[in-house]
């Protein structure tokens, strides 16, 4: 029987001009459900009110203060991201946080070779390390990616090629499309059921003990 604790936390992350009243309603829905729900958006420049790939050095700003945030959080939490949200929830999830993570409607990562290496991400800054994603690995937490078939911001093409791109891992990838949703899908018609599904799935493959697969479905 598998002994590890049902995560109690979920930890919502915003994307581009995202804030954390763009969530109330899935924060009252998870709360309901049992959970502890934390969306709070990391700080920024006064000159950017907005949480985009603008460069590198703001990347590992935003990335390192949900470190920080996540190291406050007894149990490993469930990840869900909005937008470059979804884009920030993948790469702590390359870093060993969250027990399952949710990307929805992310961007792509852009890939820059420099001296023969490959990273992903906006702009490489020279005062800071590339931030990258090891698509191979195994070792991550499960990852579920959600395209809207209605999405002019990020077409829902583009975020299955980046699911496409984790499958060669052994780890859990899964591809869940909504073909009437927008890129507003936090709070369209309908919301309530895509926060239902995701954290449906991130309750389901929480459990270490599931056979690792990589799924492709549509709704």
């Amino acid at each position: 029987m598998n002994s590890e604790p049902h995560p109690e936390t979920v930890v919502l992350i915003g994307g581009t001009c995202v804030t954390t009243l763009d969530w109330q309603g899935w924060m009252s829905r998870y709360t309901a459900r049992g959970y502890s729900v934390i969306a709070t958006g990391a700080p920024l420049p006064p000159s950017a009110d907005c949480v985009g790939p603008r460069d590198w050095a703001q990347v590992a700003s935003v990335v390192t203060y949900y470190e920080r945030l996540l190291l406050t959080v007894p149990q490993p939490p469930v990840l869900i991201g909005h937008c470059f949200g979804g884009v920030i929830v993948q790469l702590l999830l390359d870093r060993g946080y969250g027990v399952a993570g949710v990307a929805v409607n992310p961007p792509r990562i852009p890939e820059r070779r420099v001296r023969g290496r490959v990273f992903t991400g906006a702009r490489p800054s020279r005062r800071a390390d590339p931030l990258t994603i090891d698509y191979r690995s195994s070792l991550r937490a499960p990852l579920l990616l959600v395209g809207s078939g209605a999405d002019r911001s990020v077409p829902p093409d583009s975020v299955e090629a980046t699911a496409r791109r984790y499958w060669k891992s052994e780890a859990v990838t899964s591809y869940l499309e909504y073909p009437a949703g927008c890129h507003h899908t936090l709070s369209a018609p309908g919301w309530e059921s895509v926060a239902d599904d995701v954290l449906d799935w991130a309750e389901l493959y929480a459990d270490p003990g599931r056979l690792t697969s990589a799924d492709l479905w549509n709704r």
